[in-house]
C-alpha cells in the first residue's frame, strides 16, 4: 500500500464525527460490550495507529460491533490493519453470561489471514475481575518478504489463534489495568507463530467516561521455521493511546 493510500485510511478513520450523550455509561473493561468508538494512539518508535468502532443492535436483544483499524511507521509507511466484525449473544448461564462469534481479518508484513473465532465472558466471581478466553482457526497467506526469505513458493498458509483477556477495574472512577496473551500459528512451506503480550493501563479522562488516556505496553515473539531458515525476533513497543466515545 502507498504512502497515500495509507494516509488515506487513517484520514478516513479519524474523521469527525458529532459526539452525543451515550445512553449508558461505556465499560471499556468490558471486552464484550459493543459500542460506538475510535481512538487514535502513537508509538515510542514514531509509529500512528487509529482505529473506528460502530455498533448494531438486533431485535432478539443481540448486539454486533464492526471495527477497523489500521497503522503505519515514523515515516509514513502502511504497516498493518484489522478489519473485524463481533456478535454478542447472552446466555442464561451465570458463569457464562456472554458469547461472542468474531471474524477478523489481518494484514501485515507477514501474513494475511481471515480468523473466525468464538469469545467467552466469564464470571469469574471476583469484583472488578473480568475473563475472556478466545479460540479461532486461522487462513491465509504469507507475505512475499517472507515467501523470500524462507525460499518458498506456496504462499498458502492454515493455522489457529488463541487469547487470554483479563481486565482489573481498580477504582470508582472506572481505571482498570488489562493483561493479555495472543498467540497466532500459522503452517505451510514455513511455520510461524506469534506471540503478543500485552500490558494495558488506562483511565477515564471525563465525569461521563467518554473520554480514556490508554498506555499500552506490547511484546512481540516471532518464530519462523523451515528447512532454509530459523528466525526469532523480540520486540517491544510501548503505545499512547486516547480513545473517545460518541
Amino acid at each position: 500500500m502507498t504512502n497515500t493510500k495509507s494516509m488515506a485510511v487513517l484520514l478516513a478513520l479519524t474523521t469527525s464525527l458529532p459526539a452525543f450523550a451515550a445512553e449508558e455509561t461505556p465499560d471499556p473493561a468490558d471486552l464484550t460490550e459493543t459500542n460506538t468508538s475510535a481512538y487514535v494512539g502513537m508509538s515510542n518508535k514514531g509509529g500512528f495507529k487509529a482505529s473506528i468502532s460502530g455498533d448494531m443492535n438486533f431485535d432478539n436483544g443481540q448486539t454486533g460491533m464492526m471495527t477497523v483499524e489500521a497503522a503505519i511507521d515514523n515515516e509514513g509507511n502502511y504497516t498493518d490493519s484489522r478489519i473485524q466484525y463481533f456478535h454478542v449473544m447472552t446466555t442464561k448461564n451465570s458463569v457464562i453470561p456472554k458469547v461472542a462469534a468474531s471474524l477478523d481479518v489481518l494484514d501485515n508484513a507477514l501474513f494475511t489471514s481471515v480468523s473466525p473465532g468464538v469469545t467467552l465472558a466469564i464470571n469469574s466471581g471476583v469484583k472488578g475481575l473480568n475473563i475472556f478466553p478466545r479460540v479461532g482457526v486461522l487462513g491465509g497467506k504469507f507475505s512475499d518478504d517472507v515467501k523470500a526469505m524462507a525460499n518458498i513458493t506456496d504462499e498458502k498458509a492454515v493455522g489457529g489463534s488463541a487469547a487470554f483477556y483479563m481486565f482489573y477495574t481498580v477504582g470508582d472512577d472506572g481505571t482498570y489495568f488489562g493483561l493479555y496473551p495472543e498467540y497466532n500459528y500459522l503452517s505451510g512451506d514455513v511455520n510461524m507463530s506469534v506471540l503478543n503480550t500485552n500490558f494495558l493501563m488506562s483511565t477515564p479522562l471525563s465525569d461521563d467516561k467518554t473520554r480514556w488516556g490508554q498506555i499500552k505496553i506490547t511484546n512481540t515473539n516471532t518464530t519462523i521455521k523451515n528447512a532454509f531458515i530459523d528466525e526469532k525476533v523480540n520486540d517491544t513497543v510501548v503505545w499512547a493511546n486516547y480513545k473517545f466515545y460518541f
